[in-house]
């Protein structure tokens, strides 16, 4: 990300300013300079702001940023142009702010744009959804950024004197390093989880092992003591239950199977002779009920003899009645002929006045001809009436449409003519303004050299001035020296070693007498007075060190002079004298505006021609589509015209209406007539087949009559045959016999009730006999009293079998549950112990008590030192290198960073080094957390970066080394900006972003120096 055009609007000091960064040339390293509290850090802040709605430091709020001077009406808005790869992009965020006057916050805005063409294109318009296209885009967030593009006041220090959690939170942000702390979550949840679930099971196991029935055994008690976890015991001791419940089970089964059979005897013989003795009382009530019975044998056999008497005359009352019914249909039938032949006639009169009303009808058949005819033939037209009215219509308006059309052809015609005219077979000239155009952009890079060299002129005379002041300045220290160099010499310089002696001699001579012998020559002593006048020495001693300090001082003016006279000269060879004479871009300018004139004219010529080849295409474009429109015009007048002659030739009439009138007059005509005929047809149809069904019935029904005469002639003959065979002369005797029919089926009905009972009787006697058959009856209580008691002493044994046999059920169901559940269990604990121990071992129990983020911290935190050390191994002389504090402790440790120093050989707290030793290793450290994140992230383009403050704390070496390492930045392609107030940085960074303040707002401006 290069930073292309920053514009503030009501932003900390600027209230309405713009940065170009494009005055920063490819790979140049440029100083933002400007007295304290000007502004130099909100550049930042803006820039950050812009990206992501914060300031380039945690501790600013959005309205801390916000001009205390702007209009209480108006917002602040930060608009930042900046390159990302080979694309350009725009954002303007404004910040929220409350009016004057209102209660309210007005909400911030933000729009991304990005460049497409000849124009930015908007991306997006909304906060959240630009914040996170923004984030996307640039493949970090605030934090990274911060770290990546922006070293802040502070910030870097900050990082490098943290303890490890405080470089947890920040490592953890740039490098994502949460997803692994879920990583160890979810497992340790899942451990948990498969924990908690192995509990339940042992749980399970140790509720079905305490639920097994010991069958009131001590061995099994015993086992059950055993505690439930102790799988492998359990499993031994659980064949012991089965077999203990096997063996009590058997023993049951046998008792309750010899009571069973004791049972069965004992029931079998109370039921023998519960049935003998039955049979005994059924015997001897039948054989009483029978006798009673044959007491009415008599009178059954005359109630037989009189239905034989019955039996004989039923023929003949069967003939009496099959006559009777004979006659009723004879009679019947003679009334239904008689019926039948008065409807015939009504139907042959009807039949007769249908035929009179057809031939009628039919009169006017010959004129329905006519009709039929006429609407066959025009059947098509009165479809189509609609269609041959609108031909009708069409005719008249078709007919103006062409002759207004063939006008306005003439006249597009005459337009055509006169655009060919004016246009006189011109064309534009394009080639000729890509020749001025190539001319004026010559003129504009002469005149913009010329212009330069002006500069470099005036630029140049300066640094001569300035060089001439410098020599002149140089020759008077030079001759300032002299003079006190001369001076120096004329001062005595004897005795001066003397100076601070003055206390040890007066001391010797405190010490010495007169004739002594001297501690320091060996010669005698013959007087102690002063020989040196001390307060002359110090005099001498005095105006040597003054001139030496003058001297000095004169010296450092020298050395510092030369330096600006050689950085002078370095500077002045830049520039070529050749070129500085040549500044004369007056005439060019003219020649310039020629050219532009000459260009604006050309312009509006083939503008002209253009415009004017655009109208004759339109011209015949419209003029083709007029002669289209004209033969479809004609087209249509045609087809119009020939349906109208279809019509009258066919129909014969002019007008759609009539014709439509008399169409449907001559249609309801025909309809009418051929209903009224269809109706008469349909009669006379009608009226014939009910004419034919009614004959056909009465046919039928005479011959049937017949049928019926024959039927009573044969009955009659019958009826006397079976009179003389009984031997009855006259009707009235076979009258009173039938007269006793009804009384038949009541002696019947008793003579059969009497056979039923007399065989039933005789049967079952003779069965109950065979029973019996001589058997001797015992006494039934006491049987009953056996067998009730072996019956509950068999439901006493069965109810324990039962009991015992669910017991054993419920063992086994639970000793298959207690297998499955072992089994179960050795299967998970053999399964998940290495998960377990997994999950252990990143919880941070382990050797070195690290959870697997810290282990994933540790080792990008490595990665960082590794960078950091080679380039705090050349700011430092190979002196220092930063180095992990290796601690085992629980928590995010291990992240502490020590210094290890080469000179001592001894590794160093971090906090032991001076301030500019601190700024090395915090810059060093910054670049390598940078380069490091930039590996891991992949997709972020560095290509600017800027630090800010730092160097004031450093000495002139290290200045040098610290400048060099960020001229290395600026090698690779990034644009390197720093904030400081070191002088000596103005001399080595030629390009500065000037912040000059006014009172309370903030201009900037870029200077080459």
């Amino acid at each position: 990300m290069r930073p292309i055009k920053l514009h503030l609007t009501n932003f900390g000091p600027f209230l309405n300013e713009t940065v170009d960064f494009t005055e920063v040339k490819d790979n140049q390293l440029f100083l933002i300079s400007g007295k304290t509290g000007s502004g130099k850090t909100m550049i930042f802040d803006a820039v950050v702001y812009a990206l992501f709605g914060e300031a380039s430091t945690k501790d600013r709020k959005e309205s801390d940023l916000r001009s205390h001077f702007a209009e209480s009406k108006k917002p602040m808005v930060v608009e930042f142009e900046f390159k990302l790869r080979d694309q350009y992009f725009k954002i303007q965020r404004q910040g929220a702010f409350i009016k004057e006057g209102n209660k309210n916050k007005t909400l911030g805005q933000l729009a991304v744009y990005q460049y497409e063409g000849d124009d930015f294109a908007l991306r997006e318009s909304k906060i959240n959804s630009g914040n996170l296209f923004i984030k996307e885009l640039l493949g970090v967030n605030a934090e990274q950024f911060r770290q990546l593009f922006i070293l802040p006041q502070g910030e870097f220090k900050r990082f490098l004197l943290s303890k490890s959690i405080e470089k947890q939170d920040i490592l953890r942000t740039l490098f994502n390093s949460q997803r692994f702390e879920e990583i160890q979550k979810k497992l340790s949840d899942d451990v948990k989880e498969v924990r908690e679930q192995i509990e339940t099971r042992y749980n399970q196991l140790e509720n079905h092992w305490k639920e097994l029935e010991t069958f009131d055994d001590g061995i099994l008690n015993e086992h059950k003591l055993t505690n439930a976890r102790q799988t492998n015991h359990i499993i031994k001791a659980l064949p012991e239950f089965k077999a203990k419940g096997q063996t009590i089970r058997d023993n049951l089964k046998s008792q309750k199977d010899t009571l069973k059979t004791k049972l069965n005897t004992s029931e079998t013989n109370l039921n023998e002779n519960i049935k003998l003795e039955e049979s005994l009382n059924k015997l001897q009530d039948n054989q009483q009920k029978y006798n009673e019975l044959l007491v009415n044998e008599y009178e059954i056999n005359k109630k037989i003899k009189r239905v034989k008497e019955i039996n004989e005359v039923r023929p003949i009352t069967n003939l009496l009645d099959a006559k009777d019914n004979i006659n009723f249909k004879q009679d019947e039938l003679t009334h239904k002929i008689k019926d039948k032949n008065e409807h015939i006639n009504e139907i042959e009169e009807q039949l007769k006045q249908c035929h009179h009303e057809l031939a009628k009808h039919k009169e006017i058949e010959n004129d329905i001809g006519e009709l039929r005819h006429f609407v066959e033939q025009t059947q098509l037209f009165f479809e189509k009436a609609s269609k041959y009215k609108i031909a009708y219509t069409n005719c008249q308006s078709l007919n103006d449409a062409y002759t207004h059309l063939e006008k306005e052809l003439a006249n597009k015609n005459e337009q055509i003519n006169h655009i060919k005219v004016e246009l006189n077979d011109r064309h534009p000239d394009y080639q000729r303004i890509e020749q001025i155009t190539n001319e004026i952009f010559d003129f504009n890079t002469k005149i913009k050299q010329l212009k330069q060299n002006e500069k470099d002129k005036f630029a140049f005379e300066a640094l001569e001035n300035r060089k001439n002041q410098k020599q002149i300045y140089l020759k008077e220290l030079n001759i300032e020296r002299k003079q006190l160099e001369e001076k120096s010499k004329r001062i005595d310089k004897s005795n001066l070693d003397l100076n601070n002696k003055k206390d040890i001699i007066a001391t010797v001579q405190a010490a010495l007498h007169t004739g002594d012998t001297c501690p320091i020559c060996g010669n005698e002593i013959h007087t102690l007075s002063n020989h040196i006048n001390f307060d002359e020495i110090i005099d001498r001693h005095e105006q040597l060190t003054q001139i030496e300090q003058k001297s000095a001082t004169l010296k450092e003016n020298q050395i510092k002079c030369e330096s600006e006279l050689a950085y002078i000269n370095e500077q002045q060879s830049h520039y070529s004298l050749d070129a500085l004479k040549d500044t004369n871009y007056k005439s060019l300018e003219l020649d310039l505006d020629k050219k532009y004139e000459e260009k604006r004219n050309l312009e509006e010529e083939n503008n002209k021609i253009v415009n004017l080849k655009e109208q004759l295409q339109q011209s015949e474009k419209n003029y083709h589509d007029l002669q289209m429109n004209i033969q479809k015009k004609e087209h249509s007048l045609k087809e119009n015209e020939t349906l109208v002659n279809d019509f009258e030739h066919t129909t014969g009439y002019k007008q759609v209406e009539v014709f439509i009138t008399d169409f449907e007059n001559s249609r309801d005509k025909i309809r009418h007539f051929e209903q009224v005929l269809n109706e008469i047809e349909q009669k006379i149809q009608s009226y014939n087949s009910n004419l034919a069904v009614e004959k056909n019935s009465a046919s039928y029904l005479e011959k049937h009559l017949t049928e019926i005469e024959e039927e009573i002639k044969i009955t009659e003959t019958k009826i006397n045959e079976e009179m003389q065979r009984i031997g009855f002369t006259s009707l009235d005797q076979v009258n009173q016999v039938a007269a006793q029919v009804s009384e038949k089926e009541d002696l019947e009905r008793d003579i059969e009730a009497f056979n039923k009972s007399k065989q039933s009787y005789e049967l079952y006697i003779s069965q109950l006999k065979t029973e019996i058959n001589n058997k001797e009856l015992e006494d039934t209580q006491q049987l009953i009293l056996i067998f009730e008691e072996l019956q509950q002493l068999y439901e006493a044994v069965s109810t324990e079998l039962s009991q015992h046999d669910y017991k054993i059920e419920f063992n086994n169901k639970k000793i298959a549950e207690i297998n499955k559940i072992i089994d179960i269990l050795n299967s998970e604990l053999q399964a998940q112990q290495e998960v377990f121990q997994l999950a252990e071992i990143l919880a941070g129990k382990n050797d070195q008590k690290l959870t697997l983020e810290n282990y994933v911290l540790i080792y990008y935190l490595e990665r960082i030192l590794t960078q950091a050390n080679q380039r705090l191994a050349v700011m430092t002389g190979q002196r220092f290198q930063l180095t992990r504090r290796a601690q085992i402790s629980q928590g995010y440790s291990g992240l502490e960073i020590d210094v290890f120093d080469t000179h001592s050989n001894q590794t160093r707290h971090i906090t032991s080094l001076s301030g500019g030793e601190t700024f090395q290793a915090s810059l060093a450290l910054a670049l390598g957390l940078s380069e490091i994140v930039q590996q891991e992230s992949g997709g972020i383009a560095l290509e600017s970066m800027f630090v800010d403050e730092g160097f004031g704390t450093l000495d002139q070496e290290t200045l040098e080394t610290a400048l060099d390492t960020l001229l290395s930045l600026k090698s690779t392609g990034r644009m390197v900006g720093i904030i400081s107030h070191v002088s000596e940085l103005k001399q080595r960074i030629p390009l500065i972003l000037e912040v000059t303040t006014e009172q309370y707002q903030s201009t900037t401006h870029f200077k080459n120096q």
